[in-house]
């Protein structure tokens, strides 16, 4: 049983588990520390983060001045935030992405020590267009950002890269043998424009906090409440600077999916999640398994596919029965997008256009898609 508790305003505390289900009960309420937090797609995920870093602040453990929740954009630090107001947590929490919290520690570091504060280039491609020019390399500005922010995502040296990529198989915009001369001179041309690039701000404040004692003791009492969300989606530059932060004190909730992680391509490492505990000896993991998003039907589909590539899916919908999946197989995306035309055109006989909507991994797709409609006279 919960103890019941106040807020300082007077709201008891068990208000925030109302309406949870059992896994999203003790998800909420364990003292368990490390903690993992395995959420199906649908089950409530950032629910239940909001809650359990409400219920933890109304409980007295965590005081909101020292909490830290990392995550992966913009959008959801704002959500997060916006959650929690709503949850009477009247205190401002730090909440922001891994870049967002490094530039503010940075800043608050120049400050302190009266230097200036890094600024960050807003424009790198014309940047990178300008040192593929003085090298005299033949590739696009945005694949040689792609293989450097691989690289220093998967902190892999310039001298290690070729190496790196005929392991991972990875396709390089960049010549191999000359990502170093790229790197090289990318790094010299931003010290002479006195500009960082974003991952150059994980990069320092990793520097920073390791090199710096006093400061870093600072930034450890700062924080000591850690909340992660999308934690299958963290690089391994993520998961040290996270790692830093942490100071080896058990106080951390991780929160994700192995079974969504979709940035590989951009460095993410999803075993931190994946293989958490060997990661973190001693963790706790609560899963989530009720999906209150999709209809049996889309659960097992989505387990299906996932089963195809060698990943278990528990997750069980919580929503009535509906249309049976439909799986048709084409041979390019030219005859893709026509067919997904074709099929649109029919269901506007019956709906109307707002009513529908098309799913793409990319803006590729999408673009082709979108040539297509027009072709069809689908607005």
């Amino acid at each position: 049983p919960v103890t019941p508790n106040l807020y300082r305003d007077g709201v008891p505390a068990d208000s925030m588990l109302y309406g949870l289900d059992a896994e999203q009960r003790e998800a909420v309420v364990t003292t368990a520390a490390p903690l993992a937090i395995v959420a199906a797609a649908g089950s409530g995920k950032t629910t239940v983060l909001t809650r359990r870093i409400a219920y933890r602040v109304a409980q007295g453990p965590a005081h909101p001045q020292h909490v830290l929740a990392p995550t992966f954009t913009r959008d959801a630090a704002a959500e997060l935030k916006r959650r929690l107001r709503k949850l009477d947590i009247r205190e401002p929490i730090e909440a922001g992405t891994f870049h967002g919290v490094a530039l503010r520690l940075l800043r608050d570091r120049a400050l302190a020590m009266n230097r200036p504060a890094p600024q960050v280039a807003n424009d790198r491609q014309r940047l990178a267009r300008e040192v593929l020019s003085e090298l005299k390399l033949q590739a696009e500005a945005y694949g040689a950002l792609a293989d450097l922010d691989w690289a220093k995502a998967r902190m892999i040296a310039p001298d290690r890269y070729e190496g790196a990529i005929r392991i991972t198989r990875r396709r390089s915009a960049l010549p191999p043998a000359r990502f170093a001369d790229f790197v090289a001179a990318y790094e010299r041309l931003k010290r002479r424009r006195g500009v960082v690039d974003f991952d150059d701000l994980l990069v320092h404040t990793l520097e920073a906090l390791r090199t710096d004692q006093a400061w870093a003791e600072g930034v450890h009492w700062r924080y000591r409440h850690f909340f992660v969300d999308e934690v299958q989606d963290l690089n391994p530059l993520q998961h040290a600077l996270l790692e830093a932060l942490r100071a080896g004190r058990p106080d951390l909730c991780l929160v994700g999916d192995p079974r969504q992680a979709i940035y590989g391509w951009n460095g993410a490492d999803p075993s931190t999640l994946a293989e958490v505990e060997l990661q973190y000896p001693g963790v706790t993991v609560v899963s989530l398994t009720s999906n209150y998003r999709c209809s049996p039907q889309v659960v097992r589909a989505g387990a299906a596919a996932l089963a195809a590539s060698g990943q278990a899916d528990n997750s069980v919908s919580r929503q009535p029965g509906a249309a049976t999946v439909a799986v048709q197989e084409v041979a390019d995306e030219a005859t893709e997008a026509e067919t997904v035309a074709r099929h649109i055109r029919g269901l506007l006989h019956h709906h109307r256009g707002r009513e529908l909507a098309v799913l793409a991994r990319t803006n590729e797709q999408l673009n082709v898609l979108q040539q297509t409609f027009t072709r069809f006279g689908i607005e």
